[in-house]
């Protein structure tokens, strides 16, 4: 028995490590018979291989989850922070109307959207595949992605970072400046590759919106402008990013 769920467990990471499409795994009252296109195995075979596949990763992401409602909990106590604040929405904790932040959760969502397709498409590998300069930008595209997001998410340059970590805000600017300008010297060839218009105009749009921002008094009908623009904006990112990604994998035929 044991021996037995070794080799069909075997088989199993050979055929997975492959990530090929045609790869069936057929549930079949057949323990352990291996074929061209699958694995039949016993339902309670296929249970408990699936278990002792994925047991460390599961285990791995509670303890980090645990740790992290943990320090949460630690810090509320620390402070005096009801955990409810933590952990409910904001509108419900402060009792303010639903459409409340309405454009800005959007954008969150499309920030959400473009890192996933990004970092997923990044870690498609295909062997003898020459594209690794594309999967690199991919993958830098997925974090930097990632930072504007945590960065709109959290407040980070418009709250936690001047006022809280007291970093100057001219600082703050001057730096994001940098981190745009090395990569895009680092990925130049890799962006006049696909369709770099689109990703002109999106930072033509957060040009905009980080000018009126800066000079112009946020009041009614400027912050719909200010706010638009950069709606407009990482919504050309993601128009971007999603042509880029989709023409990757057509042209590794995953």
């Amino acid at each position: 028995m044991k021996s037995q769920l070794h080799e069909i467990e075997l088989a199993y990471k050979v055929i997975e490590s492959y990530h090929h499409p045609k790869v069936i795994i057929a549930i079949r009252e057949c323990p352990g018979e291996i074929l061209t296109l699958g694995i039949y195995v016993h339902t309670t075979h296929y249970l408990i291989i699936q278990i002792r596949l994925n047991s460390r990763l599961l285990l791995l992401t509670y303890i980090i989850l645990t740790g992290f409602l943990f320090t949460i909990l630690m810090i509320g106590r620390y402070y005096n922070i009801p955990i409810e604040s933590f952990i409910r929405n904001p509108t419900a904790v402060l009792g303010g109307a639903v459409y409340i932040g309405f454009i800005s959760n959007i954008g969150i969502l499309l920030w959400a959207f473009t890192t996933a397709i990004c970092l997923f498409t990044s870690m498609i590998h295909k062997q003898g595949n020459d594209q690794a300069s594309t999967r690199q930008f991919l993958f830098y595209s997925g974090f930097l992605t990632l930072w504007l997001l945590l960065d709109d998410m959290f407040m980070l340059h418009d709250s936690i970072l001047p006022y809280h970590l007291m970093i100057p805000e001219e600082l703050i600017y001057l730096s994001y400046i940098t981190v745009v300008l090395v990569y895009l010297a680092k990925f130049k060839t890799e962006i006049l590759a696909y369709e770099y218009v689109i990703l002109s105009l999106a930072f033509c749009f957060f040009a905009l919106s980080v000018l009126i921002d800066l000079f112009i008094e946020q009041q009614g009908f400027v912050s719909l402008i200010e706010d638009g623009f950069k709606l407009f904006g990482i919504t050309t990112w993601f128009i971007f990013f999603f042509k880029t990604c989709r023409v990757y994998l057509q042209h590794t035929k995953v």
